[in-house]
């Protein structure tokens, strides 16, 4: 180490390339050729075993396994390399804090060696790193704790020194070596999100063979290699519960009770909401939900479920149900760092008396009344909400749903000759009717009461969307025509209505039609709005994009 700093090197104590190459640099022997070196005597300067070549250097008398252009000089060139963040956290492993490029050009490069500028403050090896570890690729080439006995100062600087390895660079080629480290579990706020640490690569400080044994050394004085570093806190401490609606969440509907003798739904899904665990894993600890709710019925029970699984049920009071004490384990009710989870809340809908003014539920939670612990039970930072569709549950009644998804075609229909183009547009849509507890009546499209006409009075029951906009009169169309007949099955009461029997279920093709004249660039869709049926109007489905085709 004193011969190491007396000759200006880093006084690290090992004997590598930078070493050898000082111990070596009075031999002079010059050969005509690399090719013909021989071993010299020990009185000529040359270690015994070396074979002298030109310009002072040496190389065992058999080069590094992998160098494949024996007797062939190169150029070694270190630069700055990728590195994938320069923000790290308190606790990660292997993770990368410097990065350099070796490229080999005329020879293959074999580099045995480099040394690691921590910088002057000791707190960086004492209090923030804990091992380092040299990356040839994803092989750990090289690793040593940080402590006293392994960074040495140098000119003010802490320094460690690794060697021992052979990273193969062939000719005409590069790679990245990469520089990763522990940093400590717990680490002291003072040196978190201070200004950057800096860790660096300094002038002629990574070391290489070239195929004719010479030493070669990188980066040259002007392309110093450095990185500043940002710590953060654990990303334990920084474990967030993002919190938003599922798509699977149910869309706004009416249904009928389930149990028309108690006039009960029992387990209505009313949301499903999902919670996005990131920096670490997550359990759910306490989930509160508000219920709005009106007309006749009430709610004494809710449930918390993750896909089939019931992680706890909650009584219902003043409109909030709450899931509490979820203890750490409990099946479902954990989330994996950088997964979704979906959560379905159920509740018991009960006494459910009036068709007339049925009972409506919308369910609601937040970013501050959910609570989700981290690894080490405390609370994640929460952040988002969740609000559900209304649900509306009606004594007895048609279930009205869709089969399939709505379409809608377009065709000209301009007579021969004419110079103005007219289009036909018209979408279909499959309605599903269930009859629960009573005998359901629908008009057909001649009656004063049709089921799927255009209008009733001050009611429309379909909806032209022009460019996205819905217009009672799109510009330049003729009204709509709606087209429907008795289903299979189903009775005829007079002529202009049928009768789905009680607990009967059949599908209605419907197809709404209207003309365009010249549309030009306008795009047309169709939404069926409301139902007209003997026990009621029924009108969820207004303006939800579910019961709406595709703009054509």
């Amino acid at each position: 180490m004193k011969y190491q700093k007396a000759v200006g090197l880093p006084n690290t104590g090992f004997v590598g390339p930078l070493t050898r190459g000082k111990l070596n640099g009075n031999v002079a022997l010059t050969p005509t050729s690399p090719a013909m070196a021989t071993a010299a005597p020990a009185s000529s300067g040359c270690p015994t075993g070396y074979v002298c070549l030109p310009d002072g250097a040496v190389t065992p008398a058999g080069l590094p396994a992998g160098i494949t252009t024996p007797g062939v000089p190169g150029i070694m060139s270190v630069s700055q390399g990728p590195l994938s963040s320069a923000t790290i956290n308190v606790g990660q492993t292997n993770v990368p804090i410097i990065s350099m490029r070796v490229q080999a050009q005329y020879s293959d490069i074999d580099v045995a060696g480099l040394v690691v500028d921590l910088g002057t403050d000791t707190s960086i090896y004492n209090k923030i790193f804990s091992k380092i570890y040299v990356m040839d690729g994803q092989n750990v080439v090289f690793s040593t704790p940080l402590n006293s006995s392994s960074v040495v100062q140098d000119s003010g600087q802490y320094v460690v020194g690794t060697a021992g390895y052979n990273i193969i660079v062939p000719k005409g080629t590069y790679k990245d070596i990469v520089i990763k480290a522990d940093l400590y579990p717990s680490i002291d706020s003072k040196y978190v999100n201070e200004s950057p640490w800096t860790v660096s690569i300094d002038q002629n400080s990574v070391s290489g063979v070239d195929g004719a044994g010479i030493n070669l050394y990188g980066p040259a004085a002007n392309g110093l290699i450095f990185e500043s570093l940002t710590i953060n806190p654990s990303l334990v401490d920084n474990a967030q519960a993002n919190l938003s609606l599922d798509p699977s969440s149910p869309l706004k509907i009416s249904v009928p009770v389930t149990d028309t003798t108690n006039n009960q739904y029992l387990g209505l899904p009313v949301m499903v909401f999902d919670v996005n665990a990131q920096n670490d894993n997550l359990h759910l600890h306490e989930v509160k939900v508000n219920l709005g709710t009106s007309g006749t019925g009430s709610i004494n029970v809710a449930y918390l479920y993750q896909g089939s699984t019931q992680i706890l049920s909650a009584s219902v009071s003043n409109g909030v149900a709450d899931f509490n004490n979820i203890t750490d384990g409990t099946n479902g009710a954990s989330i994996p760092v950088n997964t979704t989870v979906p959560f379905t809340i159920k509740v018991d809908v009960t006494g459910v008396t009036s068709s007339a003014n049925p009972f409506n539920v919308t369910a609601m939670s937040s970013s501050t009344i959910i609570t989700a612990y981290n690894s080490i039970d405390s609370a994640a930072t929460a952040s988002g909400n969740a609000i559900g569709n209304t649900q509306t549950v009606a004594s007895i009644g048609p279930l009205f749903t869709l089969s399939g998804t709505p379409t809608i075609t377009k065709s000209n229909i301009t007579a021969g000759g004419s110079s103005v183009t007219t289009f036909q547009y018209t979408a279909t849509f499959n309605v599903n009717v269930q009859a629960i507890g009573t005998n359901v009546e629908l008009g057909l499209p001649a009656s004063t009461t049709a089921a799927f006409g255009t209008s009733t009075t001050s009611i429309t029951l379909a909806q032209i969307y022009q460019n996205g906009i819905a217009s009672s009169t799109a510009t330049s169309t003729s009204p709509l025509i709606a087209a429907y007949s008795q289903p299979t099955g189903t009775t005829l009461d007079g002529a202009s209505s049928f009768v789905v029997s009680r607990n009967q279920s059949i599908t209605i093709p419907v197809s709404y039609s209207f003309t365009v004249t010249s549309p030009n660039a306008n795009v047309y869709a169709i939404q069926l709005q409301g139902i007209n049926a003997s026990t009621g109007f029924i009108n969820f489905m207004a303006n939800q994009p579910a019961w709406r085709t595709t703009n054509i």
